[in-house]
């Protein structure tokens, strides 16, 4: 697949190559991060994320908890900073854990956050591509995600690093605390790294059918994205490329939520939906009544995952599924916006120019709590 006039299809193409050439570090600077003795103490994990990075949280929240055996939430970095870290008690803030999730590591509801959670008691990681970074000077401990130099576009490539971060940080924490055998957790870190090799044969696999579907679903008027446990997340960051990159209309939503709130859309014929769907997920079962209902409706249905409508996945756990499910909708993001030859971002221009250099979001006045 050769470099093309399309950079965000070119950031995603590059992805699987980077995340193979930075994992060896990545996995030993993960095991490092945090001091074991922190590892012990901690009784509950915090993510917090814009953006991207809030997609990747949700979308390694499940696996996080799972290998590491310690409770874990996602929160937004205005809810948490200044809300949760506010009315937690000092005694639950004395155990927490926050991993604050910036690529750039200039996010200023981010950095905010954990200026906040610190004053209150809790320990704060921060998982950025930006040693120097804002984030990173205010953090206790810090993980640097290996990010390569990638095609400027609408991120794929680090919110997969930040994804493959969690999982990492959780193997370790599973590891330490005897939730895991340490054979096991090794175990998990090579099949990690084979994913990696799946994902590089994935992607040359679904490039020319996501074209085909974004082609075939060009003319509707909304798009929505539909998934459930882990693949939530999925669907939320695929609505949110398609609005990046292409600046339509899109939306997410649980796919038991769906039959509460979407079903009812009077005009359903205008609708394209995009159903995460790996096989083997717990949200099988209700993934197949719900399409019944879509097909019935007249909705222009895809489903990731089945095999039905682009190529099947390489087998994955569900908990880890997003490594793969991510990637068509990143794709069809990337194809839309071609066929619509929009710029990313709108381009900054006219009446979008307050978000050059990401003003909108790394100038923002900082919330300071009162004594």
């Amino acid at each position: 697949m050769p470099s093309t006039d399309n950079p965000m299809r070119d950031q995603i193409i590059a992805t699987p190559a980077g995340l193979k050439a930075g994992f060896e570090h990545f996995e030993r600077d993960a095991r490092l991060a945090v001091p074991t003795p922190l590892v012990y103490r901690t009784r509950r994990i915090v993510l917090i994320g814009s953006g991207d990075s809030y997609f990747a949280a949700k979308a390694a929240e499940l696996a996080l908890m799972a290998h590491s055996g310690i409770p874990v939430e996602v929160r937004t970095p205005l809810e948490a900073g200044r809300y949760h870290a506010a009315y937690s008690s000092a005694p639950d803030m004395e155990n927490t854990l926050v991993v604050a999730i910036s690529n750039s590591g200039g996010a200023a509801r981010v950095c905010e956050a954990a200026t906040l959670y610190r004053q209150a008691g809790a320990t704060v990681l921060a998982l950025t591509k930006a040693p120097q970074g804002r984030l990173a000077r205010i953090c206790d401990h810090v993980l640097i995600a290996p990010v390569p130099g990638l095609p400027s576009a609408p991120g794929y490539g680090p919110y997969l690093f930040a994804f493959v971060g969690l999982l990492l940080l959780g193997i370790r924490f599973g590891e330490v605390r005897m939730n895991i055998l340490m054979d096991d957790a090794q175990a998990l870190r090579g099949r990690l790294a084979d994913h990696f090799d799946d994902l590089e044969t994935l992607t040359a696999a679904m490039d020319v059918p996501v074209a085909a579907l974004a082609e075939r679903m060009s003319k509707a008027s909304l798009f929505e994205f539909v998934g459930g446990g882990p693949n939530l997340a999925v669907a939320e960051y695929g609505a949110a490329k398609l609005l990046e990159a292409a600046g339509r209309h899109a939306l997410a939503r649980d796919v038991e939520e769906w039959t509460h709130l979407n079903y009812f859309d009077r005009a359903p014929g205008e609708i394209a939906t995009l159903m995460i769907d790996p096989q083997g997920s717990r949200s099988a079962s209700r993934n197949e009544e719900v399409r019944t209902y879509m097909r019935r409706l007249g909705r222009h249905l895809a489903v990731v995952g089945t095999g039905e409508d682009m190529p099947p996945l390489p087998e994955i756990s569900e908990l880890w599924s997003p490594l793969f499910t991510s990637l068509p909708v990143a794709l069809f993001a990337a194809r839309m916006a071609a066929l619509d030859g929009e710029d990313y971002g709108r381009g900054s221009k006219g009446a979008w120019s307050d978000s050059a250099d990401a003003s909108t979001v790394q100038k923002s006045a900082m919330f300071e709590a009162q004594p």
